[in-house]
Formats: C-alpha cells, sequence, structure tokens
C-alpha cells in the first residue's frame, strides 16, 4: 500500500516521491487555502530562514491527515519541509498570486 513511500533506492525513489508529493501540492492547497493563507505570508518572508519554516512546518503537520501522520514522522516531514523549500514556496506563491488575479 505503501510502497512508494517507503522505497529504499538511495536517490531514484527519493526524487520520485518528491515528485508526487510536489505534484499533489496544487489541490492540497486549493482545498486547504483558508488555513494555509495566514501561513502563507510568513512562509514567503522567511524564505531564507530555516527555522522559521521549521516552526512553520511543525504547525501545519497536525493539520496532515492520520494515514499520512502515521505513515511521516514530524522529524521527516519537517526535514522534506526545509529541504524542499524552494518549491514548496513557489507552488505557494503561484497559487497566492492565482487567488489574487
Amino acid at each position: 500500500m505503501f510502497s512508494s513511500l517507503s522505497s529504499k533506492d538511495n536517490g531514484a525513489g527519493g526524487s520520485d516521491l518528491s515528485n508526487k508529493v510536489m505534484g499533489a501540492l496544487g489541490p492540497v492547497i486549493a482545498e486547504h487555502w483558508p488555513t494555509i493563507e495566514p501561513y502563507a505570508d510568513k512562509a514567503l518572508a522567511s524564505a531564507h530562514d530555516d527555522a522559521m519554516m521549521e516552526v512553520l512546518a511543525r504547525k501545519i503537520y497536525p493539520w496532515l491527515p492520520m494515514l499520512v501522520r502515521m505513515a511521516l514522522k514530524e522529524d521527516k516531514f519537517v526535514s522534506f519541509t526545509i529541504e524542499h523549500k524552494a518549491p514548496l514556496l513557489a507552488k505557494l506563491t503561484e497559487y497566492k498570486n492565482k487567488q489574487g488575479s
């Protein structure tokens, strides 16, 4: 069931998982925009501050579906968020710009 999440192929599996996560962000951001919006400005303003990104990731983690939280521990989620902050912030910016239009 979670074979794509538990891939041990150092590199290829990780980038494949990253691509899946990044591809799924658009609909998730759209669905939860009213909840995400107050944090979006803080995230965009702190793009170069890993400590602030960690705080925001830890605030967002409890909102993840239970099944995701069971499969992905908080520390892994925070690490992923910090490691992939550029594409995450790009998605936030893209969606925020759509909302402003």
